[in-house]
């Protein structure tokens, strides 16, 4: 399916845990950096303007301080060998996670009740102090 971008959209039903929480964090990143981008261009705009630079007009800056996640999903937990000559050569555990949507449950015949629910929040901090 197109997005009206144009881009093709295509439904992920099941994903790794951390790449879930990864993606949510960098969509939470990409929309503060808008905002950012949109407050310069204003303010830029308004600094290039005589008459509004005259009046003491400011780009009004939006900043989300945090963000608050709940997710429900259904969560598989696995383990992954990787044998080199039938030898365990490494082992990961990992835990993946589905959306509790309805594509999820028609597919899986899967139901609600048997979810997961997944709170966190991302939370912004000052940036670290410099050294040196």
């Amino acid at each position: 399916m197109a997005n009206p971008n144009g881009h093709l959209v295509e439904e992920v039903l099941i994903s790794p845990l951390e790449e879930i929480i990864s993606r949510i964090g960098q969509g939470i990143a990409e929309a503060q950096q808008a905002l950012d981008l949109n407050s310069v261009a204003l303010q830029t705009l308004i600094e290039n303007d005589p008459t509004l630079k005259e009046r003491g007009l400011e780009a009004t800056w939006y900043h989300m301080p945090e963000t608050e996640v709940d997710l429900k999903l259904s969560l598989n937990y696995t383990r992954e060998d990787t044998l080199k000559n039938g030898k365990l050569v490494v082992r990961k555990h990992r835990i993946y996670g589905a959306p509790m949507n309805a594509s999820y449950k028609n597919t899986f015949n899967a139901e609600g009740s048997g979810s997961s629910r997944l709170r966190f929040k991302i939370v912004s901090i000052p940036p670290p102090g410099r050294t040196g």
